[in-house]
């Protein structure tokens, strides 16, 4: 029990001190897969849709179709991947409670979330 109170003191002192880790260094570049959730009949479809990589110069590439789309992407403080150009353009990935799993919403694509997990090791 010892150990668990001064693990929490250390990370409130850690946070206080404002050197805490930034959620931005925390998005994992690599490769992601994508998979779209549809309610069918009392249950759920799920339909691959291809994948997109994230590179550290910040910039994504869609590998969906058979010419792969290429635009920006930047972090925001909660850890979310916010896209600029290419087919996600307009479109934000909410960072879920698992690490490196996002929910994906975009404008070309307004009635599904897909939901896309780091599939690099």
């Amino acid at each position: 029990m010892k150990n668990f109170y001064f693990l929490a003191i250390a990370l409130i002192v850690f946070s206080w001190s404002g050197k805490a880790q930034n959620t931005a260094a925390a998005v994992k570049y690599g490769k992601y897969g994508c998979t779209a959730s549809k309610y069918t009949g009392g249950s759920y479809e799920y339909t691959p849709k291809g994948s997109f990589t994230l590179k550290k110069d910040g910039t994504y590439t869609y590998e969906g179709f058979q010419k792969p789309s290429k635009g920006k992407f930047t972090v925001d403080a909660k850890g979310n991947l916010v896209f600029k150009g290419g087919y996600f353009d307009g479109g934000k990935a909410d960072k879920t409670d698992r690490p490196n799993k996002f929910f994906l919403v975009f404008p070309s694509n307004p009635d599904n979330r897909w939901t896309c997990s780091c599939i690099d090791k």
